[in-house]
């Protein structure tokens, strides 16, 4: 917006003309004269000399130095309570207490369903405090418990989807509450068992912990709860949720929940997160707020995660699905490069976190438990809220009428500020309808820049990637600074000054001043962004209160320029700019750290086929490239703009130059104070490939190597000289075979399909396994009845595919449709994953197909894979020789299996 203040419009325009390059009038001036004439305009009042480019990068300096001061205060824990001062906080939560029950859980090792340290060994750990915790819990309380063993099935949509059967898994159920029974309860969960080869001290060992503590402490409290607290140690939460499942559909006491509160991990230690909440009922979020003493929750979270963007699940699901509760969901998400590692040991959990989660966990359970809503939860179902924390100091939370009402509002009164700049902008022939349709052009611009941004930072990933220099960022997040934050700053801001005047121009053949071009493109910024708005009202997105925050603080920096600085156009704009905009830009910041948290570490075992670089890059730079939105106009006011873009640029060179000739860049660390370990998933497998006539047409043994990162195996090939003689599993072998006939335990063929194969010999222990057909029923409709019986260990998956016009109408796997998997040679695939915690029994079962009277030859294709995941025969000599051989930067996961292949 631009202003002549004092001096006539008429003089103030021609002072415009003057300085205008195409006037020949103007041309013909001597060099002085045109100088002064310069200098006149710009230092007129309402009109200052353009801001120094130390300001601009003085801005960024301090903004990244907010950004690790963040960083720095994300990681403050509270100072926990021992055993040895307990006695000066009574009926506080003890975090000493609940770390040495940790200690034990984990001493006995991994956990996987089905091993006797998981079925036994952790069960009578439980069963032993519990019982102890019984005896010396107050009158008050009447306290019971219960070990469910329980078999069930239930078709699962994570990931490639999949039907889940599960026999005998152990759930450890405590119930506390009033003498006086009541019928309403509040479910806490947590799970015990562990992935194989990982102690899970944080996944989720910790949690129950926490429980164990929790229980003590609410137990001993003198005053008597009004509903029953019922605390779920589930024995079987890593083999997809099988467990909570069963405790939720089977249990006696499922039916008297009505809330829940699930806590998991997905790194160890630091602060717990809320990230999912509901469905519905505002009053979980409303407890939540008002309870506990360290916030930290966002509905963007929650968004985000349900989005499926992130390759995860919790038994929040479960209950959600199919118990139809709504709960709260929590998750440790700090040092994620541990998770579901031998690393996930009790020494990388710090005490604070436990004192943290306790003392979250304590009083939120008790607003819960003692509330009015819980005796009548559908009373208060009345939709969802909008919510997130400031800085971790306090919950901001609204519902989402009121959201629409804000947002709506943020919408109207910027559009009045914009149309209030248009009608004075005080040019001559540049009217409202002028200055809108230069706004629009530059929200257009706008767009065209971010586009051109993000192919810029593919570009630059791919320059990585070619010069082997992948992940550098895994171990030391700092280089997504240099690498990829750097040229999502200077990228914008070249592009517009190069291409902003065209855009921005007024009539043909006239220039107007920097400050116009300002106005224009700081308003067509937010012209953008209010569209953006309006978008997230319209589809309901709970994280436009993210983009109205900006919305709002860029109105509030709009009208202080206009009244406080009186237009001007200096330095002092430049501050006040960044001050106001300073709030959205730490709330922003401090949710790309709790964003970066997690995703760094998940990047580390996405799958080499997923580009973890590129796809890390853009993730990063979409981020920086919306919050920077909103200071790129800044540039225009610039004295000397090169000078930024020619700091900014020789940043971007140097660290390339560092990158690529210096091993700065190494992408993985072994240090135990800083650990970003590469993971090698690798099992030793004998798989047998039968013909349509029961005949082997081909048997095979190897080590299968899953390509967890884009840097696997040859990140390693001079540790372990054998992987030389690895080969990728081709494309052709996909077509050929159902799922590669490799044996994959769970389905994620489409998230991880680069994968290699190394020949052996053959396996020096026997995997008992196979699928005999035992009858063939023929009913009507031309529908037949296949029944099998199966024979393996504790760990099976089977995998189905039909030909062409054959139909599957039913099976005895789970009731209601059965779901389909990805399409192979044109085919639906059917995936179905089977444990059996104990009492191991031949696997029987039955499918319908529909056969065609016309139909010659095979009818299904089938896999069946059998995984040996606990006990003295996990391990073949091969596995042990090769993991021996890797450096101590590296992490490893390995089993037997055997896979078969059948014809039928």
């Amino acid at each position: 917006m631009i202003r002549g203040n004092n001096e006539p419009f008429s003089n103030f325009n021609s002072k415009l003309r003057f300085r205008t390059k195409s006037s020949k009038q103007y041309d013909v001036l001597p060099k002085h004269v045109k100088d002064a004439a310069f200098k006149y305009v710009n230092n007129s009042k309402g009109i200052r000399s353009p801001a120094g480019p130390h300001h601009f990068l003085l801005c960024i300096v301090i903004s990244v130095i907010f950004y690790t001061v963040l960083a720095i205060l994300e990681k403050s824990l509270p100072e926990p309570v021992t055993i040895t001062n307990e006695h000066n906080y009574p009926d506080r939560f003890v975090a000493e207490r609940a770390r040495n029950h940790l200690v034990k859980l984990t001493s006995m090792g991994p956990r996987p369903v089905g091993s006797k340290e998981n079925e036994i060994l952790a069960v009578k750990l439980f069963l032993d405090e519990i019982k102890t915790i019984i005896t010396q819990a107050d009158p008050s309380h009447k306290v019971e418990w219960d070990l469910q063993r329980v078999s069930g099935a239930f078709s699962l949509q994570f990931l490639d989807g999949m039907t889940n059967v599960y026999r005998n898994v152990q759930n450890i159920v405590v119930k506390i509450g009033p003498v006086q029974t009541s019928r309403h309860s509040l479910l806490i969960n947590c799970h015990f068992d562990s992935v194989v080869d990982s102690p899970g001290a944080s996944d989720d060992g910790a949690s129950c912990a926490i429980m164990l503590e929790l229980l003590r402490v609410i137990s001993r409290l003198k005053v008597p709860l009004k509903n029953n607290i019922i605390f779920l140690f589930n024995g079987a939460e890593e083999n997809m949720m099988q467990a909570s499942h069963g405790f939720i559909t089977q249990h006696q006491w499922a039916s008297s929940i009505r809330a829940f509160i699930n806590m998991e991990a997905c790194g160890a230690g630091g602060k717990e997160i809320l990230f999912q909440v509901g469905p519905n009922h505002p009053w979980l979020l409303e407890a939540y707020s008002d309870a506990v003493p360290y916030p930290l929750a966002s509905s963007m979270a929650q968004e985000i995660f349900q989005s499926g963007i992130i390759p995860g699940d919790t038994d929040y699901r479960i209950f959600r699905d199919f118990g139809r509760v709504s709960g709260l969901d929590f998750a440790w998400s700090a040092n994620g490069y541990v998770y579901h590692t031998k690393s996930d040991t009790v020494d990388k959990i710090p005490l604070g976190t436990f004192q943290r989660t306790g003392d979250n966990m304590l009083p939120l359970i008790l607003k819960l438990v003692n509330s009015v809503q819980i005796s009548d939860v559908e009373k208060y179902s009345t939709g969802n809220l909008v919510f997130f924390d400031f800085l971790g100091i306090f919950i901001v939370h609204w519902s989402e009428v009121l959201s629409d009402i804000i947002n709506i509002s943020v919408i109207i009164i910027s559009l009045l500020v914009i149309l209030y700049n248009a009608s004075h902008t005080h040019v001559t022939g540049f009217s409202v309808k002028d200055y809108f349709k230069s706004c629009f052009k530059c929200s257009s611009l706008i767009v065209l820049i971010w586009l051109a941004t993000l192919f810029t930072i593919a570009i630059l990933s791919l320059i990585v990637v070619l010069l082997d220099r992948c992940l550098s960022w895994f171990a030391q997040p700092a280089w997504l600074l240099f690498l990829y934050i750097t040229p999502t700053i200077l990228v914008p801001m070249v592009l517009l000054v190069l291409f902003g005047r065209k855009f921005l121009w007024g009539k043909k053949g006239t220039h107007y001043p920097q400050s116009l071009m300002y106005c224009i493109s700081r308003d067509g910024n937010q012209l953008l962004f209010i569209m953006i708005l309006l978008l997230c009202v319209l589809l309901r997105i709970r994280s436009g209160f993210a983009v109205a925050l900006f919305v709002t603080c860029n109105t509030i920096s709009i009208i202080l320029h206009n009244t406080i600085l009186n237009n001007n156009y200096g330095y002092k704009v430049l501050w006040l700019h960044w001050g106001c905009m300073l709030v959205p830009f730490m709330l922003s910041a401090y949710m790309i750290q709790a964003a970066l948290l997690l995703v760094v570490p998940i990047m580390g075992r996405s799958g080499s086929g997923n580009h973890a670089e590129s796809v890390m890059s853009l993730i990063t730079s979409a981020m920086f490239t919306l919050v920077f939105s909103f200071y790129n106009p800044l540039v225009l006011l610039l004295q000397k703009a090169y000078t930024v873009f020619s700091s900014l640029a020789v940043v971007l060179f140097v660290s390339f130059l560092v990158l690529v000739f210096t091993p700065l860049g190494f992408p993985y660390s072994g240090d135990p104070d800083n650990l970003a370990p590469q993971r090698f998933m690798i099992a030793h497998v004998e798989r047998s490939f039968y013909s349509y006539n029961g005949s082997l047409r081909d048997h095979q043994n190897g080590l299968w190597i899953v390509n967890l990162d884009v840097n696997s195996p040859h990140s390693v090939v001079r540790h372990a000289p054998e992987l030389m003689n690895a080969r990728q599993i081709t494309q052709d072998e996909c077509n050929k075979e159902l799922y590669c006939g490799l044996p994959y335990f769970i389905p994620v063929i489409t998230f991880i399909w680069k994968t290699h194969w190394i020949d052996t010999k053959p396996l020096d222990v026997d995997i008992p396994l196979s699928l005999n057909l035992t009858y063939r029923d023929y009913r009507l409709n031309n529908v037949q009845r296949l029944s099998f019986s199966a024979i393996g260990p504790d760990h099976i998956t089977f995998t189905l595919s039909l030909y062409d016009d054959i139909k599957l109408k039913d099976w005895s796997f789970s009731s209601g449709e059965p779901l389909k998997g990805p399409q192979w040679n044109g085919r639906p695939t059917y995936f179905v994953y089977y444990s059996c915690a104990n009492d191991i029994i031949p696997w029987d079962f039955w499918i319908d197909i529909e056969v065609p009277k016309t139909h010659v030859g095979p009818q299904i294709e089938v896999g069946l894979s059998g995984h040996r995941m606990h006990g003295p025969h996990q391990y073949t000599p091969e596995l042990k020789k090769l993991f021996n051989q890797l450096p101590q930067w590296t992490t490893t996961t390995g089993w037997a299996s055997s896979y078969k292949s059948y014809t039928l």
